[in-house]
């Protein structure tokens, strides 16, 4: 409705109020008047609470001068009654207005930001398949983020993360953790060098106190074969030959937990054009009735699915994961599919 329509039906609205006032007898007209917080509802929600605050000197006086026409008895008290419904009115749906004004910006932003940290279309990657799943939990979108890119040596870079919490917090916490990712990964493809440098910058941060994410990084090398990781606190990714975890070279903590973080490179060749399967905990800890999926769970799922090219891996883990759960699930859900071009692509 044009800004002109919506004049318009406000004095529209208050004319009829005064026409069906002045049409009647005094016995029954006695609380027309009250029906002038109509247009003076409309007003404030359309245009604010100052178009309100008109509205309500407006009606005022269009009761005033109904007054004249059809005298009230106890005029002041009739006027001073009808002036707090018609304040009370404005004031109430100014406030309901500036709430939903709030909360569709607030849907705005998440819904950007979600949109920084889960990419919908992933860049050339010279001789790799990949592929990408995500699923926001019931909160709308939580802390759950991935990066892949093409690293300087040429190697390409994959890097999965979970800010530890939910909610607009944990996804802004997301949104700088992993563009700080994005940065470091445009001078250095080293995976461990690449999770101590956002450690750095996690610690640093102001106001960054008991501020935890978990993350891993690996560098896949589909023509020389090769493969390097590094993990903070995150799931171990799967091999998609027999599905088994990479290892861990060392023990690691949360990114953020200590300025002291000392993380160490594991390296694997890619047998057989062999790829890997990097994920959150959303895809595991989601449930059906008092089972809890598990890693035992998400490999059974996978298992027919490795030959297959990385999108149709991702695509179908999806809804396998979606239809398993009873219900909206609590955490977000990634899923990231690496193989060399090639074998199963």
């Amino acid at each position: 409705m044009s800004k002109t329509a919506q004049i318009a039906w406000v004095c529209a609205t208050a004319a009829i109020v005064f026409v069906i006032w002045m049409s009647t007898s005094v016995g029954p007209n006695a609380g027309i008047g009250f029906f002038y917080v109509v247009p003076i509802g409309l007003a404030t929600w359309w245009f604010g609470w100052r178009a309100g605050a008109i509205a309500v000197v407006a009606c005022s006086g269009l009761y005033l001068i109904g007054s004249q026409i059809q005298p009230v008895p106890n005029l002041g008290a009739a006027l001073a009654v009808r002036l707090v419904a018609f304040v009370g009115v404005a004031l109430l749906v100014a406030f309901l207005r500036e709430r939903l004004i709030v909360l569709e910006h607030s849907a705005e932003e998440l819904e950007a930001i979600r949109a920084a940290l889960t990419p919908s279309t992933l860049p050339d990657l010279p001789d790799v398949d990949a592929a990408a799943a995500f699923v926001p939990s019931e909160y709308g979108v939580s802390g759950d983020f991935y990066l892949l890119t093409n690293g300087p040596d040429g190697s390409t870079v994959a890097i999965v993360g979970d800010v530890v919490g939910h909610g607009p917090e944990a996804a802004r916490l997301a949104t700088f953790i992993r563009a700080r990712f994005a940065a470091f990964a445009a001078n250095t493809s080293d995976p461990a060098e690449l999770l101590t440098l956002a450690n750095g910058a996690l610690v640093e941060r102001p106001g960054g106190a008991h501020e935890l994410v978990s993350a891993v990084c690996l560098r896949f090398r589909a023509q020389g074969a090769r493969l390097s990781w590094a993990v903070a606190g995150h799931p171990l990714p799967l091999r998609l030959s027999g599905l088994a975890e990479l290892s861990a070279e060392s023990s690691t903590f949360l990114l953020g937990a200590s300025a002291d973080l000392q993380l160490t490179n594991a390296e694997a060749p890619l047998n057989g054009g062999d790829g890997v399967v990097i994920y959150t905990d959303g895809a595991t800890d989601i449930r059906k009735g008092g089972a809890l999926l598990g890693l035992v769970g998400l490999s059974r799922l996978l298992s027919p699915l490795v030959e297959l090219p990385a999108s149709t891996i991702v695509n179908r883990v999806e809804s396998a994961l979606l239809e398993w759960a009873d219900g909206p699930i609590r955490d977000d859900l990634c899923v990231l599919v690496l193989k060399p071009k090639g074998r199963g692509s």
